[in-house]
């Protein structure tokens, strides 16, 4: 993407290795192994430079301007290129950091990564190359922790981030509550198996073999497969059973997990994929975006231009863009429309700078404080305080600064320091969040057909299409297999021995025991003594290599732990978090390349997800074995 690149200044040929970890020249994912798009950026900085302005014509970009031209030092260049963006509302200029990083100046790692900090406080990549700086060349371990702490804070604030990060995240949430809740069904059903082939059989003319008992009720579970429904299908058959056999605790849950597995593959597969697509398909998100970076092409101004009417996000990008290029009264303009249809705190604030850029003072000190209504954020405090400079008035000057730094004292003294640069009146435009853009995701239908074409490995057919569909299928066979359940006097199976209990069969149960072990048990009077010895011995090695079995059992087979001692919702946590677990270290670097914004804080988050799902799965394990041994004793 435009904005993933790094500035190269008019008439310089840096020659640039990419940072650690991150995509070099031609390999995949890397913005820079696209010569066409690297070749429109070295282009349009070398026109923005021969061409004259001409009224109503954008000169070269601001912020372009201020990174590329010459500089006594790098520090000044990076201080220059800082003030210049916020006060266009950048606060985030990804190009100029990237190329910092990548600067072939001589400059020392750590700088290069301070500086690029400073130039995008809100990229992740940067601070994760700070943290990398700091334990490796600095020695100072604590100080990379915090920064690889604010770099996982940044991605909430950083557009481009938040959506991929979020994106990624999801994606990995849903596999994983995809392939666990079916995991979950799978045991429940092979739990009920051996019961569901003997009463089957009882439906059948003819005293079939349990062999061919059991070789019906696969073809049964293989009928929605045969229909092309594929696993979804076949997982309305396998939540059917368990609701059969279940009892009113475990059907519960298989609600649950019948819910968990429709949101993983409709809802939330298809949020994953809107903002995985937003950039790369919304080509007016692309455009504003470039736009706010300093760094769009006269293609994304038409196509701004074109739909500005209809779309926020395009008037937005224009209004700054105007304000930036020194065109305040279209600005002023623009943002009224603004102002008319969504009056938010960044734009009340960038609307009130322009005011006061014309000369409107009371205007302007009218639209701070409706955005200090709204927000008493640091930076409209700061704005309105250069405007009571404007007019003279100490008194309240003094009190708004206060009130400021009370908020955010450390942000009001960079802004402070930036101003005495100058000597002059400073005001800061607030930049374009990832609001409008999860607006964008949320309010469209973007994602679904991404979202239809990962589901379909496992929903194929009809149930695949409409989550309506699928949602009614899942209900129908949990409602049916309640309702036969509750009907049906199924078989089970003797707690003591394991041997089954079917009225069917003449098999009279006693409680939770069959006859044979009622009698054993309770009735020792009615049996030989030495026989009755030689029973309770087999049934203790049974017992023992049951525990062996169990014991093994809820090691290797996730979600079995909680099964086995009759905890099914532990089951259900315990599958789905292992499997979360493993997808989270299977996409530890994210779903799609990292357009240049994560660096390694994606394996930073995705792995410390994946190891937080591997602990909640082993607490499961241990406390379901914990359980039985309790129940033992």
């Amino acid at each position: 993407m435009l904005f993933a690149l790094t500035l190269v200044a008019p008439g310089r040929a840096d020659v640039v290795e990419p940072a650690a970890g991150q995509p070099a020249q031609g390999q995949p994912g890397s913005p820079l192994g696209d010569p066409a798009v690297h070749g429109a950026v070295l282009g349009l900085a070398a026109e923005a430079a021969a061409a004259p302005p001409a009224p109503g014509v954008r000169s070269e970009p601001a912020l372009l301007r201020a990174w590329s031209d010459p500089a006594d030092s790098f520090q000044q260049r990076v201080e220059r290129t800082r003030r210049a963006s916020l006060e266009a509302g950048t606060w985030s200029f990804d190009a100029a950091a990237r190329a910092a990083l990548q600067g072939s100046g001589g400059e020392d790692p750590l700088v290069r990564a301070q500086a690029a900090v400073l130039l995008a406080p809100e990229l992740p990549l940067a601070h994760m190359e700070l943290a990398r700086a700091l334990w490796l060349q600095a020695n100072q371990p604590m100080s990379a922790i915090r920064s690889v702490a604010t770099a996982l804070r940044a991605i909430a604030s950083h557009p481009e981030a938040s959506l991929w990060f979020a994106g990624s995240g999801l994606f990995v949430l849903a596999v994983g509550t995809c392939v666990g809740t079916l995991l979950l069904l799978v045991l429940v059903a092979l739990r009920a198996a051996s019961h569901a082939a003997h009463d089957l059989g009882h439906l059948t003319p003819g005293n079939a073999p349990a062999f061919a008992r059991c070789a019906l009720l696969c073809a049964l579970l293989l009928v929605p497969i045969a229909a092309g429904e594929g696993v979804l299908g076949a997982a309305v058959a396998l939540l059917a059973i368990g609701a059969v056999y279940g009892r009113p605790g475990q059907r519960v849950v298989l609600a649950l997990a019948a819910a968990a597995l429709w949101a993983s593959l409709f809802p939330v597969a298809r949020i994953a994929s809107a903002a995985l697509e937003t950039f790369p398909n919304d080509s007016v998100a692309r455009a504003a975006y470039s736009l706010t970076q300093g760094i769009a092409s006269p293609e994304d101004l038409a196509r701004l231009e074109a739909v500005a009417d209809s779309d926020p996000l395009a008037l937005r990008a224009l209004a700054m863009d105007a304000r930036r290029s020194g065109h305040l009264a279209r600005a002023d303009a623009l943002y009224q429309r603004i102002l008319d249809r969504e009056p938010d705190v960044a734009a009340l604030n960038n609307a009130a700078n322009i005011r006061l850029a014309l000369g409107h003072m009371e205007s302007a000190i009218e639209l701070y404080g409706r955005a200090l209504d709204l927000e008493e954020s640091p930076v409209v405090l700061f704005n309105l305080s250069q405007a009571y400079v404007r007019g003279f008035h100490v008194d309240e000057l003094n009190r708004t600064l206060a009130a400021a730094q009370r908020v955010d004292g450390e942000l009001v003294a960079e802004l402070t320091a930036l101003q005495r640069n100058q000597n002059e009146s400073y005001v800061v435009d607030l930049p374009l969040g990832p609001r409008p853009l999860w607006q964008r995701v949320l309010a469209s239908e973007r994602g679904e057909a991404l979202a239809a074409m990962l589901r379909a490995p496992l929903a194929p057919g009809l149930l695949g299409s409409s989550e309506r569909v699928a949602g009614g299928a899942l209900l129908a066979a949990l409602a049916l297999g309640v309702l036969l359940g509750g009907r049906v006097a199924g078989s089970r199976g003797c707690t003591r021995c394991g041997g089954r209990i079917c009225a069917h069969c003449g098999e009279r149960a006693v409680g939770s025991l069959c006859e044979s072990c009622d009698t054993l048990f309770n009735h020792p009077e009615k049996t030989d003594r030495a026989l009755r010895f030689a029973r309770i011995e087999a049934l203790r090695k049974r017992d023992r290599r049951m525990a062996r079995a169990m014991t093994f059992a809820s090691v290797v087979v996730p979600g079995a732990a909680g099964l086995l001692v009759d905890r099914p919702l532990r089951a259900l946590v315990g599958a789905v978090a292992f499997c979360v677990a493993a997808a989270g270290i299977w996409w530890r670097a994210g779903v799609v390349p990292d357009p240049w914004v994560a660096g390694r804080a994606a394996p930073a988050l995705f792995g410390g997800l994946a190891a937080l799902a591997l602990l909640v799965y082993v607490g499961s394990v241990l406390a379901s074995l914990a359980t039985r041994a309790g129940g033992e004793a």
